[in-house]
């Protein structure tokens, strides 16, 4: 009995009918641009309602829209942040917080003092960047994220990053 070795053969045949990379990278084109009109971050919570309160009535955003599980908030024309109850979203709220949300403010002195003022927890006092031109402090929210409040001054480090801002 003759045994057939299709081995190599099922192999070229199975190489001739895949797609290529550089076949489907032709049958769509990455866009020009990203095409982004804005960006949410969403932050995952135990306890939304105690979380609300505090960008509400402590840090003073506006809930733009109520998913019924998902608050999200406006902090900037194009920029937002959602709070999600963790028991309904994509993640669960952790113990570890490997995010920083970050506001870009002239006003940070006033932020520091006013937080300060109403009990926020601080992770370290405000002061001046050590490591790049800024500055800042930050601030811990009530399930521990991170949020900076920092600006950054006039220096040439920050040119890019000032006119990306639309400050010269």
């Amino acid at each position: 009995m003759r045994l057939l070795r299709i081995g190599p053969l099922l192999t070229a045949i199975v190489v001739a009918l895949a797609p290529t990379r550089a076949a489907a990278q032709q049958a769509a084109p990455r866009p020009a641009g990203l095409g982004v009109n804005a960006t949410i971050v969403f932050l995952y919570y135990r306890d939304i309602p105690a979380a609300q309160r505090f960008y509400e009535d402590v840090i003073g955003l506006r809930l733009t829209v109520d998913q019924g599980y998902s608050k999200i908030y406006q902090i900037s024309p194009t920029s937002f942040v959602g709070l999600v109850d963790e028991t309904q979203g994509l993640h669960r709220a952790s113990d570890a917080k490997p995010v920083t949300l970050s506001f870009v403010t002239e006003q940070v002195d006033a932020w520091y003092e006013y937080l300060v003022a109403r009990g926020v927890r601080m992770r370290a006092p405000l002061r001046d960047g050590t490591r790049q031109p800024t500055r800042g402090f930050v601030a811990i929210d009530p399930e521990g994220y991170f949020l900076e409040f920092e600006w950054f001054p006039d220096h040439p480090q920050n040119t890019l990053l000032r006119q990306a801002l639309g400050r010269r």
